[in-house]
């Protein structure tokens, strides 16, 4: 780990609450430039979704039950925007079905695609979230994991078969092992380590709590330092973040609001390098990609 913080995350690619803490990592990632590593541990938010049914609705049909719960997973989605802000869209949403019972393909696909493309695997995190959260379609299902793949740029024959031979599926057992030797009760929890110290932390926390934790585990060795609100800082984090939303990019810089980043992404929209991408309830901003 060295002079650096390493910030485990252990989370389901299927969960809200993760999307809403995106502003907070992309802050993170601006003001400890060089100085946070991030990883994150595949939990298995819902492995059984019989487990989670109404047991009445289960005594009239699997497909009723499922329906049914679809609906009120579909409202704690909705109620979980206000955290961060970021537009979450429930139309139509069918996550889980009679055959998809389990949001394991989800984090068996991110174990996939590690072994692909480690430097592309949290891209594919987040565009995972994006299709299931956003574009409310039913990721449970591999033909909808498959366009995220492509999406991200994955080689689909290589990722097929990670995510077919076992060996992405012994990953996420390995992650839940992982979960279970330490613990791991509440989704999202973190794991913060500097060299011999570290702090789990099973809570949603904020930004400010995430930087006092860092200086104590550091023992005051690793401090924010604000990012320069240049076109170039801003280029090298799309590099990163192809696909991001405005108020990621408010907290990254420490702007007010998200007018004031539209204006200072503007350059970057006359000149074509990225294009807004309007959604239910908000909008994104999409670096285009050359080829």
């Amino acid at each position: 780990m060295g002079d650096k913080i390493t910030l485990v995350t252990f989370t389901d690619p299927m969960m809200g609450l993760s999307y809403e803490c995106e502003p907070i990592f992309r802050k993170l990632e601006t003001h400890f430039a060089g100085k946070l590593e991030f990883r994150y541990v595949m939990s298995g938010l819902v492995r059984d979704v019989y487990q989670f049914v109404d047991p009445d609705d289960l005594k009239r049909s699997k497909s009723f039950a499922i329906r049914n719960y679809n609906a009120r997973l579909a409202e704690i989605y909705e109620s979980e925007e206000a955290l961060g802000g970021l537009p979450i869209n429930m139309t139509g949403f069918e996550l889980f079905s009679v055959n998809e019972t389990s949001s394991a393909p989800l984090n068996i696909a991110y174990k996939a695609a590690q072994i692909v493309d480690a430097d592309k695997a949290d891209r594919f995190l987040y565009n995972l979230r994006y299709a299931t959260i956003v574009d409310c379609r039913p990721t449970t299902r591999l033909p909808e994991i498959l366009k995220v793949v492509i999406k991200t740029g994955l080689d689909v024959k290589k990722f097929l078969a990670a995510y077919n031979d076992g060996s992405a599926a012994e990953k996420f057992q390995s992650d839940l092992a992982i979960c279970e030797r330490l613990g791991i009760h509440s989704l999202p929890s973190y794991l913060i380590q500097y060299q011999s110290q570290g702090a789990l932390i099973q809570d949603l926390i904020a930004y400010p709590t995430f930087v006092e934790v860092f200086d104590d585990v550091s023992g005051g060795a690793i401090k924010p330092v604000p990012p320069e609100k240049n076109l170039a800082t801003l280029r090298t984090l799309l590099d990163k973040h192809p696909l991001i939303s405005p108020i990621e990019l408010r907290e990254a810089f420490d702007f007010d609001d998200t007018e004031q980043v539209r204006e200072f992404i503007a350059p970057l929209i006359d000149s074509g390098e990225v294009k807004i991408v309007d959604v239910p309830r908000g909008w994104f901003i999409e670096k285009i990609l050359e080829g």
